[in-house]
């Protein structure tokens, strides 16, 4: 009896491992407020289990989050739009007498009307001009700024070649040590590509340091040692990421024990990040065989108009 049910355990789970296996729903992340998105394929699994899924392909897929940058590039945009808003700024005055009546066309309250909202859309075109702008100065600021740190990182990693390559008397440093000898040339490059793209916060000094110690000591080139910081990627590779417990909120309409369905949606939230997640079934495809026919024979027609 004992065996018979320790070989039914085995064979539930054996079941479960395949149904999740078998591709049967695609699950769409979004991310608020950013609206990055992903799709992926899934198997049959529970709410809570689909949950543990889509954070781990957010943590290892989303690019990083940057909620500083996203206020530095639409500040002004959002002033004006906000301003745009308020339509009490607008006053119309009747210089010429109460108009409209039974036969007079447009009462004055219609005109004033049309006049606030035709000083509206004008403000509101306007704040999408600069908007636009904005964001092309800033790009080309990040680009001036990436392109001045590539410079000084090249030069300051060039005279730890040299002293390698000098074969007169030289003082051995360790890694620790040249890294702190060749940082000073390139700190303020540095501090101003990271003011730009608002990563201050992301970074301290020990941990700058201790990124280029380890590349000097691996002998790793300029543009690895700056990869980290010209290209974020992805939240699990971000320095403030730890490996310690993640804190996160699920908010299901479906009990999470229940399995997921056509049409099953879930949030997760952490501050101020939403992932909303939902579930749609794949399409049943059917698949019919067509015969090659290789007897087939092929005809060339010509006529007066065809050119040889």
């Amino acid at each position: 009896m004992v065996d018979s049910l320790i070989f039914i355990h085995y064979v539930a789970i054996i079941l479960v491992e395949i149904r999740q296996l078998q591709t049967i729903y695609t699950i769409k992340i979004l991310r608020s407020p950013d609206g990055q998105s992903r799709t992926y394929s899934i198997g049959q699994l529970s709410v809570q289990r689909a949950a543990v899924l889509c954070l781990e392909w957010y943590y290892r897929d989303f690019p990083v989050y940057n909620p500083y940058l996203e206020n530095a590039i639409h500040r002004k945009s959002n002033k004006v739009s906000q301003s745009n808003m308020s339509a009490n700024k607008y006053k119309v005055y009747d210089v010429d007498g109460p108009l409209g009546g039974p036969a007079g066309g447009d009462s004055l309250t219609e005109q004033k009307s049309k006049a606030i909202f035709a000083a509206a859309a004008r403000r509101r075109d306007a704040g999408h001009n600069e908007r636009y702008y904005e964001e092309q100065e800033y790009e080309r600021r990040v680009a001036k700024r990436k392109s001045r740190l590539l410079t000084a990182a090249e030069e300051s990693f060039t005279h730890i070649k040299r002293l390698r390559e000098e074969s007169g008397p030289a003082i051995p440093m360790d890694s620790k040590e040249a890294a702190d000898a060749i940082f000073p040339s390139m700190a303020r490059a540095l501090q101003k590509f990271l003011r730009v793209t608002r990563q201050q916060p992301a970074y301290t000094i020990e941990m700058i340091m201790e990124h280029l110690a380890r590349c000097v000591n691996y002998d790793m080139s300029p543009k690895a040692f700056l990869e980290e910081f010209l290209y974020p990627g992805q939240v699990i590779n971000h320095p403030k990421q730890t490996c310690e417990e993640e804190a996160w909120s699920l908010v299901s309409e479906t009990f999470l024990s229940r399995g997921i369905d056509n049409g099953t949606q879930f949030v997760l939230k952490k501050s101020d990040i939403s992932l909303l997640c939902v579930v749609k079934q794949m399409p049943y495809f059917n698949i019919s065989e067509k015969v090659l026919e290789s007897q087939d024979r092929f005809v060339l027609r010509l006529n007066s108009e065809t050119s040889v």
